[in-house]
């Protein structure tokens, strides 16, 4: 106390010019319809500024709801296509269309709170887990492609295999002709993968993109993945060549991601064991 009492009078000179200044301002501005205004236009102008700037500080922290909401709808719009895919294969089977048939995949969004690209075996681990509905073995993909499967679950969290993973392997093909391989991460960079036994009869091109196929129980058929980068040969079966995919996903800025529920993936895994 004995110090701020000694600190306002060592700094008196100053707070005494301070209120005459402050009362001088006051007196002017009450006498004086011109200052008055001026003062007041001057307030005004200050008092926007800083609510401008509130107003931004608010508009940037709900960016993130903003991209959430996004996200849900992106999801649901993946499900309603996959659903129409389903019905057209329907008629192009020629198979009775039922008019309750609902689509075997759902979306839940999840953001990644932990994620690796430059260990030999790498790991991305989401803030959805058990009680979120999240399952051992669901896909996991952004908006541009294909993240991984998922490994292990806790309640709150789970642990996914990320692509840029060696022990990640996963049913691929190019989009446009029915050939398929194997995809797979050499350890070179996590900006590419390769795509193996392919048959060397497959017609391709650089620029050609690569999606699921429909042998995964994760994932949806055409799915996107990347690109054909080039090719090269390193099978000792002349039967096959291998290809290395530009891919579509950044995996060192994911932030969002969707987990892939097939409804009838179970079924599919039992039948195979």
């Amino acid at each position: 106390m004995w110090n701020l009492a000694r600190f306002f009078l060592k700094n008196s000179p100053f707070f005494t010019w301070l209120l005459l200044t402050i009362a001088g301002i006051f007196l002017l501005c009450q006498n004086n319809p011109y200052h008055r205004s001026v003062w007041f236009g001057s307030a005004n102008a200050i008092v926007g500024s800083v609510y401008e700037a509130v107003s931004n500080v608010n508009g940037y922290f709900g960016l993130r709801a903003i991209n959430e909401d996004l996200l849900e709808r992106n999801g649901m719009l993946e499900a309603e296509n996959l659903h129409l895919k389903e019905i057209l294969l329907k008629y192009q089977d020629e198979e009775m269309l039922k008019a309750d048939t609902v689509t075997t995949y759902s979306y839940k969004v999840a953001h990644v709170v932990n994620n690796t690209i430059h260990l030999a075996a790498n790991y991305i681990t989401l803030d959805k887990g058990s009680e979120d509905g999240i399952q051992q073995d669901q896909g996991v993909a952004d908006q541009n492609g294909v993240i991984g499967i998922v490994s292990k679950v806790s309640k709150h969290y789970a642990l996914v295999i990320s692509l840029l993973n060696p022990n990640f392997r996963l049913s691929v093909g190019l989009k446009h002709n029915e050939s398929i391989g194997s995809l797979l991460w050499d350890g070179s960079s996590p900006e590419y993968a390769l795509l193996e036994d392919l048959p060397r009869t497959a017609k391709f091109e650089r620029g050609d993109t690569v999606v699921t196929t429909e042998y995964s129980a994760s994932f949806p058929a055409q799915i996107p993945v990347g690109t054909v980068e080039e090719a090269f040969d390193q099978s000792d079966n002349n039967n096959f060549l291998t290809l290395r995919i530009k891919l579509f996903s950044d995996f060192n800025r994911i932030k969002a991601v969707h987990v892939i529920d097939n409804v009838d993936a179970e079924e599919r895994r039992e039948l195979t064991n």
